[in-house]
């Protein structure tokens, strides 16, 4: 434990030192600032002019913003592993005392456990809609296996920092399994299962919480695996 500390310490030093890095950390309660005070703004627009409510998607957009929390967490420390591994540096620190596990513990599962609580505060204070706490500690849960699985996605596939930056985008598109519980009734949608955000929908729908706790967590622990073993076979080359 004190070897995965202090290899989070050096890490943490370097993201203080760089501007994009560092503004990824304070990005998600940025975020619920402004759902928080945007959203009701535009609804009252929306309804003075087109007659129209975004109300009954509030839940939606707070399981969205308790989302990004994580993600934009281990996004940064994505980013500095990419350079790590660009320079040998991760190489190097798979045979130090710390190891391969500790390292990417350091990396990767640190920043996703601060996601983790980031989220439950994000929840629970720029809220705009009723969700119990139950929905939003598993929501944050699953959220923060989502922060690592985006975070290793990155980093298994790009081979530096904008190569990384251009991935980051893309990963965008597995975030759309959220919305699919909420606007799409047909059979076929269960095919999004495979992504773990299709999973945290149906948590804030409020569903059969455990039975969409457990697939959205087994879902996120089959990715966060396979991009995991990609980029060790990465940086063993």
């Amino acid at each position: 434990m004190r070897s995965t500390i202090k290899v989070f310490s050096i890490g943490f030093q370097v993201i203080l030192r760089d501007a994009v890095m560092l503004v990824l950390i304070p990005a998600p309660f940025l975020v619920g600032v402004t759902f928080h005070y945007f959203l009701p703004l535009l609804n009252r627009f929306l309804i003075q002019h087109f007659a129209f409510t975004i109300e009954r998607y509030y839940a939606l957009s707070d399981g969205l913003m308790m989302l990004l929390a994580p993600i934009l967490l281990t996004m940064s420390s994505a980013f500095l592993l990419l350079e790590e591994s660009d320079e040998g540096i991760s190489s190097y620190f798979q045979i130090t005392p710390a190891g391969r596990q500790h390292y990417l513990i350091a990396r990767i599962g640190i920043p996703a456990l601060w996601g983790f609580f980031c989220s439950i505060i994000i929840g629970k204070v720029f809220y705009l809609s009723t969700l119990s706490f139950s929905v939003i500690i598993a929501l944050s849960f699953v959220s923060a296996l989502f922060g690592c699985t985006v975070a290793m996605m990155i980093v298994a596939f790009a081979n530096n920092r904008v190569e990384g930056l251009a991935i980051s985008k893309l990963t965008g598109i597995t975030m759309i399994g959220i919305f699919i519980p909420w606007f799409v009734s047909d059979s076929w949608r269960w095919t999004v299962g495979i992504l773990p955000t299709f999973w945290i929908g149906e948590i804030i729908l409020g569903t059969s919480l455990w039975i969409n706790l457990f697939l959205g967590t087994i879902t996120s622990l089959l990715w966060i695996a396979c991009f995991t073993k990609r980029f060790l076979q990465k940086i063993n080359h």
